[in-house]
C-alpha cells in the first residue's frame, strides 16, 4: 500500500504533511536530512472538517503548536478564512498566492532577567544579543535546559533575537528538532514579548529561511510569510 505525501517549507522550515498516522512511527528515518526525505516536523492530518492536526517533531516527540506548519497547511488546501486546531489551540488561517496569515489568541509573557518566558501553545524562551550569529545556539539551548532557574518550564524553544531599525532577526533552537532555519510560534512569541514593550502593533523578523511579518490587535496576533511546496510523492509500504 502506497502513502501519499507532501514536503513543504516556510522560510526554510520543512514539514512532511501526511494523513496517515502510520508514519509517525517512521518519524527518525524518513525525518533523516541525510538518507531520508528530510524534515523539521511531521504534520498529521487528523481531520479536515474541522481542519485538526497533530504536530511531531524529527525526533518523535509531539509539540504544542506550529505556525509554520498551520501556514503550509493552509496554502496546500487553499484555506480562507477557516479554524485549524492543534490539540486545545484554535487558529485561524487565511492563504493567499504566495503563502498564508495564521492569527491566534494572544501569548502570555514574562520576564526573567534578561530572559523572556512566553507560553504560547508550547514554551519559549528568548533572549536579546548584539549579534546573534556569534551564538553557539545548541550550547546556549543545553545549559538553560540544565539550568535550574529553568526547571519549571518544560520541553521550550530558545531563540535569540537582534534589534535593528527596520527589522528583527532571529534565530531558534526547537525542542525536539534542532535550530531550524525558522520557527513561527518562536516569531510570534517574541514579536508579542516586544511588542507589549512598546507602541506598536506590528514588527519584522528576519531569520536564517526568510522574513515574516507580526502584528497584533487587543485579542489576538498574527503572522504573515511565503509557503512552498517543495515535492509530493508517495511513500512505499
Amino acid at each position: 500500500m502506497k502513502t501519499k505525501y507532501t514536503k513543504m517549507h516556510s522560510n526554510g522550515n520543512e514539514f512532511l504533511i501526511t494523513d496517515d498516522i502510520r508514519q509517525v512511527a517512521k518519524i527518525k528515518t524518513l525525518g533523516n536530512k541525510k538518507n531520508g526525505l528530510g524534515f523539521d516536523q511531521l504534520l498529521y492530518i487528523k481531520n479536515q472538517e474541522p481542519f485538526e492536526i497533530s504536530v511531531f517533531n524529527s525526533d518523535g516527540s509531539e509539540a504544542d503548536n506550529c505556525i509554520n506548519g498551520l501556514r503550509c497547511i493552509a496554502y496546500l488546501y487553499g484555506l480562507k478564512h477557516e479554524e485549524i486546531l492543534i490539540k486545545d489551540n484554535k487558529f485561524i488561517v487565511d492563504s493567499d498566492e504566495k503563502g498564508a496569515t495564521v492569527t491566534g489568541s494572544l501569548p502570555h509573557v514574562k520576564k526573567h532577567n534578561d530572559h523572556y518566558i512566553i507560553k504560547f501553545g508550547n514554551n519559549h524562551i528568548a533572549k536579546e544579543h548584539n549579534d546573534i550569529n556569534l551564538i553557539d545556539l545548541e550550547d546556549e539551548y543545553l545549559k538553560l535546559k540544565s539550568s535550574k532557574k529553568f526547571k519549571e518550564v518544560p520541553n521550550f524553544n530558545l531563540s535569540v533575537f537582534q534589534i535593528s531599525e527596520d527589522q528583527i532577526g532571529i534565530r531558534t533552537y526547537e525542542n525536539g528538532a534542532g535550530e531550524t532555519l525558522s520557527c513561527g510560534s518562536a516569531t510570534i512569541s517574541v514579536a508579542y514579548a516586544l511588542l507589549k514593550d512598546t507602541n506598536k502593533n506590528e514588527l519584522l523578523f528576519t531569520s536564517r529561511g526568510g522574513k515574516t511579518k507580526v502584528y497584533k490587535d487587543e485579542i489576538s496576533i498574527s503572522s504573515k510569510a511565503d509557503a512552498v511546496i517543495l515535492e509530493q510523492g508517495y511513500l512505499n509500504e
